[in-house]
């Protein structure tokens, strides 16, 4: 239809994309060129398969973004939980840092050439470390509910023992972690529980100081060789050992007052076990690969012996059992 202008007046649709797309494909492959039919087939086979080819490496494209994306955010999420990339500055020397968890304290600390002491207070709610020493972080490597901390790695001028107080409620509980040759001091401990959840090279546990009393002592596993002092003046009530693997020296003499009983699971090593004079004690091994040196104790049968007080009649107030030991063990009777 024809207006008087000599235009088309019949109203147009404006084509949409794909038809535009559509049609110039169609057009393009309408036509006559030098080929012939065959050419014309050929070539609108190849427009369309180049346009699907396009089509496809765009998917890949986008899907190898996303996948860069993704493993990029695992990796960034992973190392900054590891604390890699976080810049965490080290606590000055006499930090007070507070420890979450009212009484019932979860601590791990990661260096060599440590020394901790650990005592109670009966006005504290919760613990708290003071830093006698810098050079300390945070670990954030720490289990879920464990404050952690790691030492730097120092040498030269700055090299020596580290230090840190560890304050817990008074009769609440202490689960401890040491990474690292480390001197764990007992001062004054009142405590309902003490665990050490596991220590890393050479551990000595030192309870020289009187006054202390703890319920339950549990070790897991101590790997480098275990020296104790004096472990009476923590006045147990249990003493637990899982593994000892490397030499070991543990001293059960000081101001025992009340009945222990002492179970080490398996120590592999030559081990000795100091016995005081007094109160009466027992001591048993379950089995054992190596000789056990027993002069100046009663024997009962092959593996079980007894100290002069207990040979002489006393009442059995320290029992120890060793349940398997591969190694030499030597025992030694303190006077006291």
């Amino acid at each position: 239809m024809q207006n008087t202008l000599g235009y088309d007046s019949t109203p147009h649709k404006r084509p949409s994309h794909w038809t535009n797309i559509l049609g110039g494909i169609e057009k393009k492959c309408s036509g006559e060129n030098i080929l012939g039919l065959g050419g014309r087939r050929v070539g609108c086979m190849m427009q369309s398969a180049s346009i699907s080819m396009t089509g496809r490496r765009r998917v890949l494209v986008a899907v190898l973004v996303v996948s860069l994306i993704v493993v990029g955010s695992a990796v960034v999420t992973l190392v900054t939980r590891n604390g890699g990339l976080r810049a965490v500055p080290a606590f000055a020397e006499g930090a007070i840092l507070e420890v979450p968890g009212g009484s019932a304290s979860r601590i791990s600390v990661v260096g060599d050439n440590l020394e901790v002491v650990v005592g109670t207070s009966p006005v504290a709610t919760s613990a708290s470390i003071v830093l006698g020493s810098e050079g300390f972080h945070r670990d954030f490597r720490a289990k879920t509910g464990t404050y952690g901390l790691r030492l730097d790695s120092v040498s030269g001028v700055h090299a020596g023992v580290k230090r840190l107080t560890v304050v817990v409620p008074e009769n609440g509980t202490l689960t401890f972690t040491l990474v690292g040759e480390a001197r764990l001091v007992l001062d004054q401990a009142r405590l309902k529980e003490l665990r050490l959840a596991g220590a890393s090279s050479a551990l000595q546990l030192d309870a020289s100081e009187s006054g202390s009393i703890i319920d339950l002592v549990q070790i897991e596993n101590v790997i480098g060789g275990f020296s104790t002092k004096h472990l009476g003046n923590l006045d147990m009530a249990d003493l637990v050992i899982g593994n000892i693997t490397g030499s070991y020296d543990l001293d059960f003499s000081g101001s025992l007052r009340r009945h222990c009983d002492v179970s080490l699971n398996t120590a592999v090593g030559n081990g000795t076990v100091r016995i005081p004079s007094k109160p009466g004690v027992r001591l048993s091994v379950g089995s054992v690969l190596g000789n056990i040196l027993s002069s100046g104790f009663a024997a009962e049968g092959s593996k079980s012996f007894l100290n002069a007080s207990a040979a002489g009649g006393a009442d059995w107030q320290l029992v120890v059992r060793i349940d398997s030991a591969i190694g030499q063990i030597q025992l030694v009777e303190v006077q006291q």
